[in-house]
């Protein structure tokens, strides 16, 4: 198989790697730029969540603290997400 082609997130037939539709079973195929998107969130989420916690008291504390941890989250999981969803394409 060419390394051009990808499989289909939903009939796993090989697909052309620029392909948004399959043409086998018509299913849309995911978009990488939506986990770069979240990547990026995340990672804006993070750096403003350390700011937040480590120069502000009270409330805004704890809010920082909160967008802390959720900015990681995305961060980790839009990367792991991106990661697998390559490795199912690819047929690994």
């Amino acid at each position: 198989m060419p390394s051009d082609r990808l499989r289909c997130v939903d009939c796993r037939e090989p697909i052309p790697a620029d392909a948004r539709i399959c043409p086998h079973c018509r299913t849309i195929q995911p978009s990488p730029l939506l986990d770069v998107g979240v990547v990026v969130a995340g990672v804006f989420a993070l750096l403003f969540g350390v700011v937040l916690t480590v120069m502000t008291v009270g409330t805004s504390r704890l809010f920082g603290f909160v967008l802390l941890v959720v900015g990681f989250g995305l961060a980790v999981g839009g990367y792991t997400r991106y990661i697998d969803r390559r490795a199912t394409s690819r047929g690994r």
